[in-house]
């Protein structure tokens, strides 16, 4: 219980990332409504987004020796138990839902019994169906994937446990992710048959590029931000750079670049918000922001449910 308190406490410190997940949330809820939107994938942006700065919060959280590490599978299962508990019964809810909403004609077959199976275990997200891992409400396989992030998190953690086998771990990841990208572009999809934007095995490397991020962010801040005299307005001058970087690259090389160039892209911001210095930090920080982040699970889950 006081590990989890503590981990409840350090969650809450990087309040700019939090207000960047508001936004993205509210970018991704827009991107599938019927309100008018640019021709910019924004809805696999924000999921890539999500992944990578989900596996540094997880980094974040347990760096303190005060947050225990899950070190053994069983651990990890009671590590995956806790987070299912308070999403699961959300999406159940909206199964429902769309289950009620489905032509009678469809709701009584084995296809949708075996779909049914599959979304309620969360399991979905590894099958290579669309008609699958997008059933009933469409973003669940975010859950199912997301959970196989959190049961290897554990895992992984152990490979950054300095900064020599972070920058390695950083590497490796970014290698294997973009070389799974790569190779379907080049040869299609008979060697790595996942869908690039569902395969849990695809935004586990996303997550892990995460993970590898963090300590390698705590260097940069120690070294850099801490012992500079003007910290305050060069972390004011890089989250304005930075963000008005991406934004423009986001929309100038929408269809030219690979998913995994935009998740290099959204790493690097994530590392310079991740310090919490600059004048953007502060307007993400304030209270609008908190209180929209500390719903954030809630507002997430249904919106397929109320949008589609």
């Amino acid at each position: 219980m006081g590990s989890q308190s503590n981990l409840s406490k350090r969650n809450a410190r990087i309040r700019s990332l939090m207000g960047l997940k508001v936004i993205a949330i509210l970018i991704l809820f827009w991107w599938h409504s019927d309100i008018p939107n640019p021709v910019i994938d924004l809805g696999a942006r924000t999921c890539e987004f999500f992944f990578v700065v989900s596996g540094f919060l997880v980094a974040y959280n347990y760096s303190s020796p005060s947050v225990s590490l899950p070190r053994t599978w069983s651990e990890s299962c009671i590590y995956v138990k806790s987070k299912l508990c308070g999403m699961w019964p959300l999406h159940f809810v909206t199964f429902l839902i769309c289950l009620f909403l489905m032509p009678s004609s469809e709701i009584i077959s084995l296809k949708t019994f075996l779909k049914a199976v599959m979304n309620l275990f969360l399991l979905q997200s590894w099958s290579l169906d669309s008609q699958t891992f997008f059933a009933f409400n469409g973003t669940s396989w975010f859950l199912s994937s997301i959970l196989f992030c959190y049961f290897i998190s554990p895992f992984l953690l152990m490979t950054i446990s300095s900064k020599k086998r972070a920058i390695i771990s950083l590497c490796v990841a970014v290698f294997i992710r973009l070389l799974i990208e790569k190779q379907q572009i080049m040869f299609g999809t008979d060697l790595t048959s996942w869908n690039l934007h569902v395969s849990p095995v695809v935004r586990s490397l996303e997550f892990y590029i995460g993970i590898s991020l963090f300590p390698l962010s705590s260097w940069i801040k120690s070294a850099f931000i801490k012992n500079t005299k003007y910290s305050r307005s060069i972390s004011s001058v890089l989250e304005l750079l930075t963000l008005v970087i991406v934004i423009a690259l986001v929309i100038i090389e929408n269809g030219s670049w690979m998913r995994g160039d935009y998740v290099l892209l959204f790493g690097l911001l994530i590392v310079v918000y991740s310090w919490d210095y600059g004048i953007v930090s502060t307007f993400l920080s304030t209270f609008i922001f908190r209180k929209i982040g500390s719903i954030e699970f809630e507002f997430f889950i249904p919106k397929i449910a109320i949008t589609s």
